[in-house]
C-alpha cells in the first residue's frame, strides 16, 4: 500500500484499483490520483489546455492528436463535449439594431444517394435542408444561430425573438412574408425586398448576418460531412469563435477552460 492522502478523510492508507484510481482504507471510498476537470473523460487540466490551444487554431483532430499524444477516441469526446459547452454559452438579449435572417444547410445534390437525387428538389424555402435561423446584433456584433429540426416554424421563430431581442428593438429583415407579423408585435420591423432587386435602403439592410453565413458555410465545407444530430455542435463551435474574435486566444483558452468546468453533464453524449 502506497502513502497517499484520501481526499474525503485525510487517511493516508489506501491500495491501487485500476486507472489510477485508488480506495481508501478508512472510508471505504474510491479516488483518483489523477484531476481531471471533466467527469467521465480521462483527461487532466494539463492536456485540456494543450488540446484546447491546439483546438483555437482551426486544426483538425487527426492534428490534435499528433500534437498533444492524447488518445483518438479521448479527444473525439473531448471535442464533443468542447462543442456542447459552447451550445451553453449564449450572448446576452440584444437590443438597439437586430438584423434576422434565415438559411439552409445540406450537402450537395450531386453527393446524396440515387432514389434522393431523382426527386425533383427545390431551392430557398421548402428545400429539404436543415434551416438555420440567424440574429445580428449591431450594438455588440455578436450572432445568436439556431438549427431548427425541420422546417420554418413561424411560432417558433417568433419565440426566438422574444427571448433573445428585448422588446423596443428595431429587427431588419428581407422581404420574407414569414416576418410581416412582426409589426404586430413590441418591435420595430423594417425589411428591404430582395425579390424586387432591393439590397439597402438607407441603413436598412441584412449584410452582417448574410456575411456571417458566409463564414459559417466555408468552415462547414472545411470540415467536411457529417451527421445531421451533430449540426448543432460545429454550427456552435463556429459561433462561439466568431463571438470572440476580438478576444486574444490566451483569453478564449482561458474562458474555454472555465466553460468545461461549469457544466454540468458529463463527456458522454
Amino acid at each position: 500500500m502506497s502513502q497517499k492522502t484520501c481526499p474525503y478523510c485525510a487517511f493516508t492508507r489506501s491500495w491501487i484499483l485500476r486507472r489510477a484510481k485508488r480506495k481508501c482504507k478508512r472510508c471505504r471510498r474510491e479516488w483518483s490520483e489523477k484531476r481531471c476537470p471533466v467527469p467521465n473523460i480521462r483527461s487532466t487540466e494539463t492536456e485540456w489546455n494543450h488540446c484546447i490551444r491546439v483546438f483555437l487554431r482551426e486544426r483538425t483532430v487527426r492534428r490534435i492528436i499528433e500534437e498533444t499524444g492524447i488518445p483518438h477516441c479521448r479527444v473525439e469526446r473531448m471535442m464533443q463535449h468542447l462543442r456542447r459547452c459552447m451550445t451553453e454559452c449564449l450572448p446576452h438579449t440584444f437590443s438597439g439594431i437586430v438584423e434576422m435572417d434565415e438559411t439552409y444547410i445540406g450537402g450537395q445534390r450531386k453527393n446524396q444517394h440515387l432514389h434522393i437525387r431523382r426527386i425533383q428538389g427545390k431551392r430557398g424555402h421548402g428545400t429539404d435542408k436543415l434551416p438555420i435561423v440567424g440574429l445580428f446584433s449591431r450594438n455588440s456584433g455578436e450572432v445568436y444561430v439556431e438549427v431548427l429540426k425541420r422546417k420554418l416554424d413561424v411560432k417558433h421563430i417568433f419565440t426566438v425573438i422574444e427571448e433573445r431581442v428585448q422588446p423596443g428593438s428595431i429587427l431588419y429583415t428581407d422581404g420574407f412574408k414569414m416576418y410581416r407579423g412582426l409589426k404586430e408585435t413590441l418591435y420595430v420591423h423594417e425589411f428591404v425586398d430582395h425579390l424586387q432587386g432591393e439590397m439597402v435602403r438607407g441603413d436598412i439592410h441584412t449584410n452582417n448576418i448574410e456575411g456571417f453565413w458566409g463564414i459559417l458555410k466555408r468552415k462547414l465545407g472545411c470540415i467536411g460531412g457529417m451527421r445531421r444530430q451533430y449540426l448543432p455542435l460545429f454550427v456552435a463551435e463556429i459561433v462561439w469563435k466568431f463571438n470572440h474574435r476580438k478576444v486574444s486566444l490566451l483569453e478564449q483558452e482561458k474562458l474555454l477552460l472555465t466553460l468545461i468546468r461549469e457544466t454540468k453533464f458529463g463527456g458522454r453524449s
